[in-house]
């Protein structure tokens, strides 16, 4: 009886077995479909640095009687692939009141020490010294996304013997309009 008993709860088990396992196939399955919306956007923007423009020294009565000195700085921009301004320059510190206007540029350097000693310069976009790097329509530029190096070319004004002995600085506002 022990055999037949145990023959029963086999047969039993394989008839559950197979009652559980069609009921998985059979079973519907259900599933839901979402939208997942994936966005950016990407501003316009830059940066700029500038390298100091560093004359050194200037003899109105010699050397620099009837040549200018000239020296190099620079400007760098990084801005937004695909983004268009233009970079300008200020008048400076110490300009000459009334004649000099954001479109031409009357610059000119103090001397440390002497509130009334000038010495005049010109920035300029170009090595002949001959566009003045100014503040109405500046320099025009186009975004890469990497850094763009322009040179700002200047130059000291010979001949002017009237400047007394010292150091001379200005500072120059650099913006960029995009």
């Amino acid at each position: 009886m022990k055999s037949k008993l145990n023959q029963s709860k086999l047969k039993l088990a394989i008839v559950s077995a197979m009652l559980l396992g069609t009921a998985g196939i059979t079973a519907p399955a259900y599933a839901l479909d979402a939208s997942l919306s994936v966005s950016a956007s990407i501003d316009m923007s830059c940066s700029i640095t500038t390298t100091a423009l560093l004359f050194g020294d200037y003899e109105p009565g010699s050397t620099h009687a009837t040549a200018p000195l000239n020296a190099e700085g620079g400007v760098s921009s990084t801005c937004t692939t695909g983004s268009s301004g233009n970079i300008k320059m200020g008048q400076g510190a110490n300009t000459t009141g009334t004649s000099s206007t954001d479109a031409i540029p009357l610059r000119r350097m103090v001397a440390a020490g002497d509130a009334d000693s000038f010495l005049n310069y010109g920035l300029f976009t170009n090595t002949d010294r001959l566009t003045a790097w100014e503040n109405a329509t500046g320099v025009p530029y186009t975004g890469t996304g990497l850094a763009q190096a322009l040179v700002v070319y200047g130059s000291i004004d010979p001949g002017q013997t009237s400047a007394v002995v010292g150091s001379y600085t200005d500072t120059i506002t650099v913006s960029i309009n995009y």
